[in-house]
């Protein structure tokens, strides 16, 4: 078994086992989409690791150069990462010290299973998600719903707004260019379709789309599963389906489909009050995780990165 302060090995992608990786995420508590192998392979390709002993406690890596410095960031699409299976404080601190150690700048969220106080160095801020469970039957998580929430889905059924699952990846895709023009890196993009491919080729990813009275295509959502969570991982509207408030539509319609079941509607959280009302507003509950950065750069790029 580990010891409180092991020793860690900072493993390349190329030598990862990749059985004994996925062993390791899925005897977690909360085994998260974002640490999954293949999830990894499509956001952070060559991602690497630090391992304890045989797969014991893991965490990725998503290492970056530039100038010839190493950076430690975190990958796009990936709200938490961080230890798993959880830990206790001294083998969590342990990893993020060979984290701090081995890189001049750090910047990582840590899934909700990790807890203060972090190692010194670090400056931590402190991030909400918010949680939806779904094992309520459809009236009774619908009471728990704000009035503001209730009056937007009214207006959207005013405007007929309807809701189908199951479009294209392109068809969403081109969506989000109209909607958000010159908003997204073509890699984000690339990075995004590629998520969105996998998840219909394996079954695991759906598209909840909204069209309004005319048939219009004007808001979506991309929803992953994993486990007994369904992650609200991307999410587009246009101004048609802000107007005609299509979101609240498609969230509703979702947590009608999937009432009384096991799953936990995971929204991502964000720091924007008004997106972090939206999800509040269906009676989700906050979730809190840390944000952990460290820049030791020399002078004139520690300013640069800042």
């Amino acid at each position: 078994m580990p010891m409180i302060h092991p020793e860690i090995r900072l493993i390349k992608n190329k030598d990862i086992d990749y059985r004994k990786w996925d062993q390791c995420i899925n005897g977690s508590y909360i085994p998260l989409v974002y640490a999954q192998s293949w999830y990894l392979d499509l956001v952070s390709p060559k991602w690497d690791a630090l391992v304890l002993g045989d797969y014991f406690h893991v965490m990725p890596i998503n290492i970056k150069q530039k100038f010839g410095i190493t950076f430690l960031l975190q990958p796009i699409y990936s709200q938490q990462q961080g230890i798993f299976p959880e830990a206790n404080p001294g083998i969590q601190n342990a990893f993020l010290t060979e984290v701090y150690n081995r890189f001049k700048y750090v910047t990582i969220n840590l899934s909700s299973s990790h807890s203060e106080p972090f190692p010194e160095g670090f400056s931590v801020q402190s991030r909400t998600n918010f949680i939806l469970n779904l094992s309520s039957v459809y009236d009774e998580l619908k009471k728990n719903y704000s009035q503001h929430t209730r009056r937007q889905i009214r207006k959207a059924d005013d405007n007929k707004v309807f809701v189908i699952k199951g479009i294209q990846t392109g068809e969403y895709l081109d969506l989000k260019k109209n909607a958000t023009p010159g908003k997204l890196a073509p890699q984000t993009m690339q990075t995004l379709k590629r998520l969105m491919e996998y998840g219909s080729l394996h079954g695991n990813g759906t598209i909840y789309a909204a069209y309004n009275q005319q048939n219009e295509l004007c808001a979506a959502t991309f929803f992953l599963f994993s486990g007994q969570r369904a992650t609200y991982l991307n999410a587009v509207s246009n101004g048609e389906g802000k107007k005609t408030n299509a979101m609240h539509k498609i969230v509703d319609q979702f947590i009608l489909e999937h009432s009384g079941s096991v799953l936990n509607l995971d929204f991502e959280g964000s720091s924007i009050p008004g997106i972090a009302r939206f999800y509040a507003g269906f009676g989700s509950e906050p979730e809190q995780y840390y944000c952990l950065k460290s820049n030791r750069l020399p002078v004139p790029l520690r300013w640069l990165k800042k």
